[in-house]
């Protein structure tokens, strides 16, 4: 076949004889123009007048690059990728060879191509490299970004958006930074410039956030401010690491490093006289007594067995909260928290005793009367405004606050857990050893020599759980105490039989 090239018709065919097309392969069923066609080892570099034609018919290949180096405009060359084709500008500078990118096709044309080379190739006479030059005027307008329009909003975005792969963030921590950006989105610090911020904006804000209007922050709101100001301190530290910074000094490390709100020792429990645990005990059951044909008030008789449980079982509020019939083993006498709802992400297996099992089988019997059908042992009464559906029940506060009033006995749920760990630590209750209380308290670390077998570990509680509900119901009044009456000769006699029996077993 005559190349197609030689008479001047079809010049850019010209020496083009591959393939079982030949020359005339763009021309063939299927072919796509520019599409991948070969591997770049087989598209030589070569040379030939570069045209806006020539640029969109060069085929990408599958792999590897190629370049086309025009004959009209010396060190001009488009530089082909398998999807990119890109204008470049080549030269040596003190024997080394430098490629400048121009840009690319169709973007730029060849005509512009020429015009930007005819450019970079006087700065490469000058001594100067464009591609730095850009690089630096690239890197100028990101440093006056970051120190006029950076915000401190940007810092936390660029903190929370890091790639972890690794250790990527857990829900709970996701669940914290949604909360901090909600309640920072109105604070002036959140719009205020990263670079420019001073010790005095952060203090400011920090009081802000300090002071909380809602009824649920016990502390004013310091608790959070001091949370997510710490969250704020490390996002800075991530800035300084990566160079968003402006220095090596943490902004909020600087502005509060004396003005932290120091929380008091949390030591609160429920046993705060003599008869404290009593009142409390006896506001539980009137709580429980109110909501006793109330449709309305069904959500208090479930939280009146759920303080029960929590100071007999000392789970945290979410543990206890969260726990479902399927959780609970009747036959064995055994309940769990299971390893995704505790903190230390490990599965709790408790003894189930007399007393808890019966208010089980009261909230069982609660929820088969009101005709429910729920995993949960305390479901919500309410559908969630966000998920549409009923789970659990998440806040018993309003609740609690009645028994605490009516009692005489302020208290939050972590301190009916507190009142747990003191009552099976304390020497005139259950008095159990340290190893033991750990355990109870889901305390016990995988490398901890306490550590003992999974089922082993139920059963050596199960003594510590059942005298630490006799303690209870005692001190409450509902279980009294056994005597019997002994005649006093009698037990003089008992006495002298049993030193009699010594004797005579020392002299054998």
């Amino acid at each position: 076949m005559p190349d197609p090239g030689s008479n001047g018709i079809f010049p850019d065919l010209a020496g083009a004889t591959r393939g079982p097309w030949g020359p005339w392969a763009r021309y063939a069923p299927g072919h796509q123009e520019g599409g991948p066609m070969e591997d770049a080892a087989e598209l030589k570099n070569r040379e030939e007048l570069l045209t806006d034609k020539v640029a969109e018919n060069a085929p990408s290949p599958a792999s590897g690059d190629y370049t086309i180096r025009d004959t009209k405009q010396a060190g001009l060359a488009l530089r082909v990728s398998p999807g990119s084709k890109t204008w470049i500008v080549r030269r040596k500078i003190l024997g080394r060879s430098v490629r400048h990118v121009l840009g690319r096709y169709p973007d730029m044309t060849v005509h512009k191509a020429r015009a930007e080379a005819t450019k970079a190739l006087g700065k490469f006479a000058d001594g100067v490299d464009p591609t730095q030059e850009r690089e630096k005027r690239k890197q100028a307008a990101t440093d006056e970004w970051m120190r006029t329009k950076f915000t401190v909003a940007d810092m936390w975005s660029r903190y929370r958006n890091q790639t972890r792969a690794a250790k990527p963030f857990s829900q709970h921590s996701i669940n914290d930074f949604n909360r901090l950006e909600k309640r920072m989105a109105g604070d002036p610090l959140w719009r205020a410039s990263f670079h420019g911020l001073t010790e005095d904006q952060v203090l400011k804000a920090f009081q802000r956030q300090s002071a909380s209007a809602d009824r649920r922050a016990t502390n004013g709101g310091k608790t959070t401010a001091n949370h997510f100001f710490r969250l704020l301190r490390t996002a800075a530290q991530y800035a300084i690491k990566k160079g968003h910074a402006p220095s090596k000094a943490n902004i909020f490390s600087l502005a509060l490093e004396n003005n932290w709100h120091k929380n008091n020792a949390r030591k609160r429990t429920i046993v705060v006289d003599k008869d404290s645990l009593r009142r409390w005990w006896e506001a539980v059951d009137a709580l429980r007594a109110a909501s006793k044909g109330d449709k309305r008030r069904r959500s208090g008789a479930l939280i009146a067995e759920f303080q029960v449980l929590a100071l007999l079982w000392g789970g945290r509020k979410t543990e206890t909260l969260t726990l479902e019939w399927a959780d609970v083993d009747f036959e064995a006498k055994t309940a769990r928290f299971r390893a995704e709802i505790t903190k230390n992400r490990t599965e709790h297996l408790f003894p189930l005793c007399p007393h808890a099992e019966a208010v089980l089988r009261r909230l069982r019997a609660l929820q088969a009367e009101w005709g429910l059908s729920t995993p949960y042992v305390f479901p919500s009464m309410r559908t969630g405004h966000k998920t549409k559906a009923k789970t659990h029940i998440k806040e018993p506060k309003g609740a609690m606050e009645k028994v605490a009033e009516a009692a005489g006995v302020p208290f939050s749920a972590h301190d009916l857990r507190r009142t747990f760990s003191n009552l099976l630590s304390s020497a005139s209750a259950v008095g159990a050893e340290q190893a033991f209380v750990k355990m109870a308290m889901n305390h016990t670390a995988a490398d901890d020599v306490t550590a003992t077998h999974y089922l082993d570990k139920v059963e050596q509680l199960r003594p510590i759980y059942e005298r630490l509900e006799e303690v209870i119901l005692e001190k409450v009044g509902v279980l009294t105490r056994k005597t019997v009456t002994v005649d006093a000769d009698a037990f003089a006699r008992f006495l002298a039989f049993e030193a009699a029996n010594r004797q005579q077993a020392a002299a054998r």
